[in-house]
């Protein structure tokens, strides 16, 4: 408990610092030497609305907080489930292969398995996906199309697993894909303040939500099939970047 360390008082803001650090140090020390909990959540927990990967297990992490409306529900259409958080799962999932994550083995350890070939494949496919982010602008700012590159990865993988998995299992008509890339591009719809958006550009590994979603979905020649749009056009342009 907290108490070994001074214990937690109302009006001793720095010693609880203090208090609660010493005690997450030692806890930690005591670990060393242990075999891993890959299954240990860290610091989230399950009513988080988030999702993520952890290299060093391996592992996907989806807890039950996301798992509501309107990412996700029984009873509203499989579209809009598949398209939500079958994307946001096949993004976590992606991660495992990204420009970071691809230097991971099955066990976590960091340990290239990647023959050169494929390597130096990745990185000029990669390439194309940071170039098209840095072409992105928001409030005079471009986008840091390498600092986003393994978000953009992810996005772009889980944007084609789950459409794969939803087209395979449900033969969907015309209807229901739109309803898919629709839920994809409510996934990410927020309001940010200017201030905020011009630092998240400048700091943030995740590019603006809005070329989250005009990114992955203007590469995915499904959506301009789905949307009947021109080849040329923003969204259905003659050349794609293709990783995957």
């Amino acid at each position: 408990t907290f108490q070994k360390y001074g214990g937690i008082h109302e009006k001793t803001y720095f010693d609880n610092c203090v208090a609660t650090n010493a005690w997450d140090v030692r806890n930690t020390l005591a670990k060393m030497g242990q075999t891993v909990d890959k299954k240990k959540w860290g610091d989230s927990s399950a009513t988080d609305v988030n999702s993520y990967y952890n290299r060093k297990v391996n592992g996907i992490f989806i807890p039950a907080g996301i798992l509501q409306q309107p990412f996700y529900a029984r009873d509203q259409p499989v579209a809009r489930n598949y398209g939500s958080v079958g994307a946001i799962c096949g993004h976590e999932m992606t991660h495992g292969f990204d420009d970071v994550g691809r230097e991971y083995d099955g066990d976590g350890n960091r340990n290239g398995w990647w023959t050169p070939q494929v390597v130096a494949n990745f990185k000029t496919r990669a390439k194309c996906i940071s170039d098209l982010f840095s072409s992105y602008e928001m409030y005079g700012e471009h986008v840091n199309g390498r600092l986003t590159l393994g978000e953009s990865i992810a996005d772009s993988g889980g944007l084609r697993f789950s459409w794969e998995a939803f087209v395979a299992k449900h033969q969907p008509d015309n209807s229901a894909k739109r309803l898919f890339f629709v839920a994809m591009g409510q996934t990410w719809c927020e309001k940010t303040r200017e201030k905020s958006a011009r630092a998240s550009i400048l700091t943030d590994e995740h590019p603006p939500n809005k070329f989250r979603v005009i990114g992955a979905l203007s590469q995915f020649e499904p959506f301009a099939h789905a949307y009947k749009c021109r080849a040329g056009t923003p969204m259905a342009p003659k050349v794609r970047c293709d990783l995957w």
